[in-house]
């Protein structure tokens, strides 16, 4: 059986995932909120909605709470 150096079968591939980075954000984000469901279902200790709350309302948190 002969070798030949070229597959006349072979089709390229074509470099067709381009992925726009909305898509790319989408699928890492629902991945892990489907990994960590159990963590963000858990309610906040109250330090850091304490912390949460100061950031929402445009004020930094104090610099020993970091």
């Amino acid at each position: 059986m002969p070798h030949s150096s070229s597959n006349q079968w072979a089709k390229p591939i074509p470099n067709s995932l381009n992925f726009s980075q909305e898509q790319v954000t989408f699928i890492l984000g629902h991945s892990l909120r489907s990994l960590y469901s159990d963590v963000l279902a858990d309610e906040l200790p109250d330090r850091l909605k304490a912390l949460v709350e100061q950031l929402e309302n445009g004020r930094s948190p104090p610099t020993g709470a970091r």
